[in-house]
């Protein structure tokens, strides 16, 4: 191998390394003649979308183009950078948006970013924007149907600290930043009535301590029941994911299997082919040094919330529960589908550092169900996009009736029938109609 030929391209070959090491599929990996002449991003695509086997990586997507849940990212030196500290949290770029959907008018070119959620003290949250308020500008650009993609990019992943304006539809102009930031996952909480609610999106262990407290709220308020929404929730770390589940369950959960995994056939046969077992954490939570005791819920039944976002992590909750027989009640869409994690690594060619986050494991609840790469089917459908028909009709706020999903779930809690209003009949009256976008936030079950 020349010097020209590793000039601009070593991060490849640790890349390729580990692949063989690690990667799930690896026996066919390593029967490949990788093109390493690529920019790294590139080089991970290419490679991996050319081989065949490994379906539970690479995703067919409805217009026939294909996606991989593996990635690989650059780290900005400006940032922290260690993802394998547990106890620390992560500086990112973030204006403070969940996530948005497009929504846009038959009859005009017009888009509109209808915000999902916002972080609790982000940018976006101090200059009160809300879920369910819908951008139409950006630094005084209409967002349009041939922009509307570069914009979404642009709000939910900005690349550095940057001030924007935004326009909401009634005119009025926000400036925010983007940071850098803390992201807070937990977006809203509430107690009513014994009725425990939270809206959690994404696991990141560097935020267990205020994940730990809500459980402590609820406990110290004896609730009863939880409604649990994970429908913006793409997925995070696996001892998060733990966290909650042994909270969730509580006493039912000592000494019961959380998950097992199984990796490449090398790595299994070192393991004498046994899958390596996972205990719930609710003795002892290693990254918080204390037991659980004082967030455990000890709850038989819950009702979660989701989406085609929830995927990974929020799937790994819901299968975990059930493992141990808590019956889960799922409201909403088909979740994502991914039933397979990463084991990140720091990779560093030159000045530069990357992380790497190949698809390296498959999960598997205490019952050995680890199947769930086409998603967990709900109990009770429902589109919050289009819920009484085709039009997009605006979102009610958290934890209220005129939010259809938590309102399905209050009715199921109570037995009563709860009529959700018609949250915006001009919007219908407009023909609003929800406009697929390719969606940017990672989706990761991270070891």
């Amino acid at each position: 191998m020349s010097d020209d030929d590793v000039q601009g391209y070593e991060i490849n070959y640790s890349v390729d390394q580990y692949l063989r090491e690690k990667y799930l599929w690896n026996d066919d990996y390593k029967l490949l003649t990788p093109n390493f002449r690529q920019a790294y991003d590139e080089f991970l695509r290419n490679t991996l979308l050319s081989m065949t086997t490994n379906t539970l990586d690479k995703k067919r997507n409805s217009n026939g183009t294909y996606s991989l849940f593996s990635f690989i990212q650059k780290l900005d030196p400006d940032l922290q950078t260690s993802r394998s500290a547990k106890e620390k949290k992560t500086l990112e770029y973030n204006y403070g948006f969940v996530n948005f959907i497009a929504v846009g008018n038959r009859n005009t070119s017009n888009y509109g970013l209808v915000i999902q959620g916002v972080h609790k003290g982000s940018s976006a949250d101090k200059e009160g924007l809300k879920r369910g308020m819908e951008i139409t500008e950006i630094d005084n650009q209409r967002i349009t149907t041939t922009n509307v993609q570069a914009c979404y990019s642009k709000l939910i992943k900005p690349s550095s600290p940057t001030s924007i304006k935004v326009k909401d539809k009634d005119g009025k102009v926000y400036t925010i930043n983007s940071g850098p930031i803390y992201a807070n996952p937990i977006i809203h909480h509430q107690v009513n009535e014994k009725i425990g609610y939270l809206v959690y999106s994404a696991f990141e262990s560097g935020f267990d301590q205020e994940l730990f407290d809500v459980f402590k709220e609820f406990k110290s308020q004896n609730i009863t029941e939880l409604i649990l929404d994970l429908r913006y929730n793409g997925g995070g770390d696996v001892t998060s994911a733990n966290l909650m589940s042994s909270c969730i369950a509580g006493d039912f959960c000592v000494d019961k299997t959380f998950a097992s995994y199984r990796y490449n056939d090398e790595r299994m046969k070192a393991l004498g082919n046994q899958r390596p077992i996972q205990k719930f954490a609710y003795s002892q939570y290693d990254n918080l040094s204390t037991s659980l005791s004082a967030g455990g819920l000890k709850l038989q039944k819950i009702y979660c919330l989701v989406t085609d976002d929830s995927a990974s992590a929020s799937e790994l909750v819901i299968n975990a529960l059930r493992g141990i027989d808590i019956e889960v009640i799922l409201i909403g869409t088909t979740t994502h589908g991914k039933n397979v994690g990463m084991e990140g690594v720091e990779l560093t060619a030159g000045t530069d550092k990357y992380l790497l986050f190949p698809i390296t494991f498959q999960a598997y609840n205490a019952k050995g169900f680890g199947d769930f790469e086409n998603g967990f089917t709900p109990d009770y459908e429902i589109n919050e996009n289009q819920p009484n028909g085709e039009y997009f009709e605006g979102y009610g706020d958290f934890g209220t009736e005129s939010d259809p999903l938590y309102a399905k779930a209050i009715s199921l809690i109570s037995g009563s029938k709860v009529t959700t209003p018609t949250r915006a009949v001009n919007q219908a009256k407009e023909q609003m109609l929800v406009i697929a976008t390719p969606r940017l936030n990672r989706i990761g079950m991270i070891k």
